[in-house]
């Protein structure tokens, strides 16, 4: 217990309690619960990402300051909390604000700034400063040629000062704003969860599982990559963490079976980024496009659901046609490391996550549903443990089970509590972005200067914000990425008469492959990490393997079908023939079908895979033809070639 006696412990300690408290206790308004959410998040951040990371576990004059800013940070949280009433009563844009309101307002913006450059680099810290200026200098810029059209009304003074500060800290808008809620209310608890089922043993259990479903097939531990990242990630949400969690078991054992360094961390990145879009978690930014579109989550994962399942059927597909082109096998029987009795007897673990799937399907409340969860979590591992503890060693064991589950109960709320950082700081940096669109109508003017600058024709306008997406993820949390691109695209989208639905999952789908698209692609940084490859080669690999991701994206656009949206006889010929085109793809990926590619032949797999995900029943028709054409060559090709070998051994 004496590791958790430490200032980062002690604030993680106390945000999940206080978290807990929101859900079992007496809620706090909005307005006042969110902030103190945000300020853990600054506090914690300062006191685990110092000034100078040589200073962490140190004291010294330069250290000092980052307590003092974690003490400012704390000071605005009780200033939240002591003026609950009067925030709740106060009138926006009507009651003046009061000194007070406005030095707590710009300390609150600064530290938000500094806090997303501590936690998340420079990214996301330009693009919020890059902002505030366009806030304050944007009227200069109606009299500017050429920039005219991003100029916006207002005037500095005091009150256009005031109006700014009121907008971003003293309403559920700006730093506090959706993203921030969401932070708040939803995404915090799943973090938590998925913390208590780590340490319980659920991430153990999604490997054995995975192994013992797909080990033994060609190419074993790459298709147990993809399994166990397909398990994890749908929990986790974060391309990075199941990188770097399930990467540690997958990319050492691939790289043993046969595949390049840049191959296994290219698999690994790829299948933890579609973590990132496979239900029932997301990552917060399904979370956000249920909170924007004002729909249930559950609408949103049941619509995430094809879509992220052909994502990992096509890099299924390339990791099977990879093996079969270099001959890799699949894991011997005692090269396992587990059996069906062990992985049986820990599937109870899956019982929390059906509890949790079915309450977010009925539509209970996600912070409610997900504590449900983690006290499941907590009996089943107590019982399990201390019956284990008295098999073995009777009452003392049962003392010592008792206690090992106090133990990592305190480590995952811990844990998951700095895992939320990573949410809670980008939510609060974008959501100083949200308020600037709102209040200069950029959305708007953004979307009139795509529809102008694609002349209305819809893929011109689709690749445009395809690129915008993509270099704003470049280096940024997808939550982040979605989120600029949501309050700058979606207009544009909408005024292309693109369904709301289609156009968050667009912009969804590329702020997710801003992670394995170079020259910033940080999934494919951290598992090329681990397998110590060629970061630049592991990112345009993990590039190569995620192309399902680019096509169906595009395809839902012009079909929801694809989304789960319209009549079945509509969505089964979408779904049957997108899966016949991610085979397509992955042969032109994988540059082997039945025999090895020429640069025709992969030419034609990739247009045959377009045709095939387009949501077009003759294009479809197109694809299906020219994918036979290869296919039949091909094995006219390779049976050529065994005949010549069969030829060549007889006569020696």
């Amino acid at each position: 217990m004496k590791k958790f006696i430490n200032p980062a412990s002690i604030v993680a300690l106390c945000w999940s309690a206080f978290q807990i408290y929101m859900v079992y206790g007496t809620p706090l308004d909005l307005i006042v619960a969110v902030p103190i959410h945000i300020m853990f998040g600054l506090v914690l951040t300062f006191v685990i990402h110092p000034l100078r990371k040589q200073d962490l576990g140190h004291f010294s004059v330069v250290r000092a300051s980052d307590y003092l800013l974690a003490a400012m940070a704390a000071g605005i949280a009780l200033f939240y909390l002591m003026n609950a009433e009067a925030l709740t009563m106060r009138i926006a844009m009507v009651d003046p604000l009061r000194s007070i309101d406005l030095v707590v307002g710009i300390v609150t913006i600064a530290l938000v700034i500094e806090a997303v450059r501590r936690a998340l680099g420079m990214g996301l810290t330009v693009v919020i400063l890059v902002f505030l200026v366009y806030q304050f200098i944007g009227p200069q810029l109606r009299g500017v040629p050429m920039l005219s059209i991003i100029g916006h009304d207002g005037e500095p003074s005091r009150l256009f000062l005031e109006t700014f500060l009121d907008v971003q800290v003293l309403q559920n808008e700006g730093v506090f704003g959706i993203p921030s809620i969401v932070s708040y209310g939803q995404v915090f608890y799943f973090l938590l969860f998925g913390a208590f089922l780590q340490l319980f043993g659920g991430g153990q259990l999604f490997m054995d599982l995975s192994v013992l479903l797909v080990g033994r097939f060609r190419g074993g531990m790459a298709k147990v990559s993809i399994v166990s990242s397909t398990l994890f990630g749908s929990v986790s949400g974060s391309a990075t963490a199941n990188a770097a969690v399930m990467g540690m078991f997958t990319i050492p054992a691939m790289k043993k079976s046969g595949m390049s360094a840049e191959e296994s961390a290219a698999v690994e990145a790829a299948s933890s980024t579609g973590g990132q879009l496979m239900p029932p978690v997301m990552g917060a930014a399904a979370f956000l496009i249920a909170q924007f579109m004002g729909i249930p989550y559950a609408e949103v994962a049941i619509a995430a659901l094809i879509p992220a399942l052909l994502f990992y059927v096509a890099l299924y597909f390339v990791v099977d046609l990879l093996a079969r082109r270099k001959g890799l096998a699949g894991l011997k029987r005692d090269e396992l490391g587990t059996n069906w009795n062990s992985v049986l007897k820990r599937l109870y673990l899956l019982i929390p996550v059906f509890v949790l799937v079915y309450q977010i399907m009925a539509g209970r409340a996600l912070s409610s549903s997900t504590l449900q969860a983690i006290w499941i979590t907590l009996v089943f591992g107590l019982c399990t443990r201390v019956w284990e503890g008295f098999r073995a060693e009777g009452g003392n064991g049962v003392l010592k089970a008792a206690g090992s589950v106090v133990s990592d109960s305190i480590q995952a709320l811990d844990s998951g509590a700095r895992g939320a950082i990573a949410v809670a700081i980008p939510c609060a940096g974008a959501g100083i972005v949200v308020g600037i669109a709102s209040m200069t109508n950029l959305g708007l003017t953004f979307g009139s200067f795509v529809t102008a600058l694609s002349g209305g024709m819809l893929i011109p306008a689709l690749l445009l914000v395809m690129f915008m997406v993509i270099v704003m993820g470049m280096g940024m949390p997808t939550t982040a990425a979605y989120i600029m691109g949501a309050i700058l695209a979606i207009p544009a989208l909408d005024k292309l008469g693109i369904p709301a639905l289609s156009s968050h999952f667009f912009v969804l789908y590329f702020a997710a492959l801003s992670m394995v698209t170079p020259p910033v692609a940080l999934a494919a940084f951290v598992a090329g990490g681990i397998a110590k490859a060629d970061v630049w080669k592991t990112g345009w690999v993990a590039f190569r393997y995620s192309l399902a991701g680019f096509l169906v994206a595009f395809a839902f656009v012009f079909s929801p079908a694809l989304l789960l949206q319209g009549a079945w006889q509509t969505i089964v010929p979408a779904v049957a023939t997108a899966v016949i085109g991610c085979y397509a793809l992955a042969g032109c990926v994988a540059g082997y079908l039945r025999a090895r590619n020429s640069l025709l032949e992969s030419g034609l797999l990739l247009v045959a895979a377009a045709l095939l995900i387009a949501p077009v029943f003759k294009a479809s028709l197109g694809g299906l033809f020219l994918l036979c054409a290869v296919w039949a060559w091909q094995s006219r090709k390779a049976r050529a070639t065994r005949a010549d070998c069969t030829l060549r051994q007889s006569g020696a």
